[in-house]
């Protein structure tokens, strides 16, 4: 349940350009980020790139499970990605916590 849900809020904030697609792209990225995703199976200097973009935005950071960002946004090849509507950012961010497979990064080691 929560798949689809998650599936459906990503897909209104990339209708509605509010998604920000590679670790590239979200380091350009000055403000207005209200929420990182990344897939497990992102390489260790991104996922490092990503940590501290984290720190830098001010903004949680979700971990998914290896292949599902790209499966959620249909873009096999996307590893990470940025939210830039903080109401939409909440509602994954909520069903993000329901669901196990998706981690919440609040800092520290993992």
């Amino acid at each position: 349940m929560q798949r689809s849900k998650m599936k459906t809020y990503l897909g209104f904030c990339i209708r509605s350009g509010k998604l920000v697609f590679g670790v590239d792209n979200i380091e350009k990225q000055r403000k207005g980020v209200a929420l990182l995703i990344a897939d497990g199976a992102i390489g260790d200097s991104s996922r490092k790139q990503l940590f501290s973009n984290r720190e830098r935005l001010g903004c949680p950071l979700v971990f998914t499970g290896d292949g599902v960002l790209g499966e959620l946004i249909d873009r096999p090849a996307v590893k990470a990605a940025a939210v830039k509507e903080p109401n939409l950012a909440a509602a994954i961010l909520s069903e993000a916590a329901c669901d196990a497979q998706f981690k919440i990064y609040s800092g520290g080691e993992n």
